[in-house]
């Protein structure tokens, strides 16, 4: 699981980690009323990066 963001943004000063995890939050919250809800978008801009969390996020559909 080398490939994964996380593993190289704990290496980065505290200030960027804290940015990478409140970008993180801005979009699970943002994912609230869509298909994966918060915990989905959350954790998939936590495991991959915000960037693929937010192209996710603008791609998917809203609740039903």
């Amino acid at each position: 699981m080398n490939f994964l963001p996380l593993q190289m943004i704990v290496a980065y000063p505290p200030a960027v980690q804290i940015g990478y995890f409140a970008a993180s939050l801005v979009i699970g919250l943002a994912g609230r009323n869509k298909n994966m809800g918060f915990w989905g978008y959350f954790l998939c801009s936590v495991l991959l990066s915000p960037v693929i969390g937010l192209m996710v996020l603008l791609v998917s559909g809203k609740k039903k």
